[in-house]
């Protein structure tokens, strides 16, 4: 397992945030967490990213370092977490790179409002909920087939669940992109499908409600691994206290 921990940043908004991965049963780790903050700006901003590469295989665990890395620079620059997923799309396919990745990226906190609002926005099935007082809220859905099929209420088969509807390579404009605010939260949580597949959400909301956050993702990490995750598995956790 790999734990990355990042230093409170001297802001306005204090900024801690922690990650966690587990390669599994695969080859490859073909995921990919990081995290960024703007420098120099009246109004501080933070962007964190994590990104689940289709596959196992290098060029899967490539495209989702080079999405995380862009998407997190990008959302510091231009402010907007949907222009970031576009900003990936746009550097994978102007570099000719093979492969694809589902990705979503968290900005926050906008300071200048009364309470700090972050920004989520997704493409594929890299889930992102948010920690407050004690309760776990969803605030993603996941783009694939399996997820559609079953909201219309069409039982369908578990596999159907990893077929993408909507990712890094095959998103076309900001229409294409789930968005989600959220305000003052305690913590947010982005996973990869290794994580949140791998436990219910009762096992997923009774860790988070007994696990600090500089110890939440390496503990959703492992409990994935002991529930039998057959992906790589990945968590991040960003603390917006301060």
């Amino acid at each position: 397992m790999t734990v990355t921990t990042a230093g409170r940043t001297r802001t306005r908004t204090a900024l801690r945030w922690w990650a966690a991965d587990a390669r599994g049963p695969r080859r490859h780790q073909a995921d990919a967490a990081a995290g960024f903050t703007g420098r120099g700006q009246r109004y501080a901003r933070h962007a964190l990213a994590v990104a689940d590469g289709v596959g196992d295989s290098p060029a899967a665990a490539r495209v989702a370092r080079i999405a995380v890395d862009h998407a997190v620079r990008t959302a510091v620059l231009d402010g907007r977490a949907d222009l970031a997923v576009l900003a990936a799309h746009d550097v994978l396919l102007g570099a000719g790179l093979p492969g694809d990745a589902a990705l979503t990226v968290a900005l926050g906190p906008d300071t200048r409002l009364a309470e700090a609002t972050w920004t989520v926005a997704w493409v594929g099935d890299v889930r992102a909920f948010a920690l407050t007082d004690g309760r776990v809220r969803a605030l993603t859905r996941e783009h694939t087939v399996g997820a559609e099929l079953r909201a219309a209420g069409i039982a369908v088969a578990d596999h159907l669940d990893h077929v993408l509807t909507t990712s890094v390579r095959t998103v076309r404009s900001a229409v294409g992109i789930g968005v989600a605010a959220i305000a003052a939260p305690d913590a947010l949580v982005l996973a990869t499908d290794g994580v949140h597949r791998a436990l219910t959400a009762d096992a997923f909301a009774a860790v988070c409600a007994r696990t600090p956050a500089p110890d939440l993702a390496t503990a959703l990490v492992d409990a994935a691994g002991r529930a039998g995750t057959g992906d790589n598995a990945t968590a991040l956790v960003v603390s917006t206290g301060a």
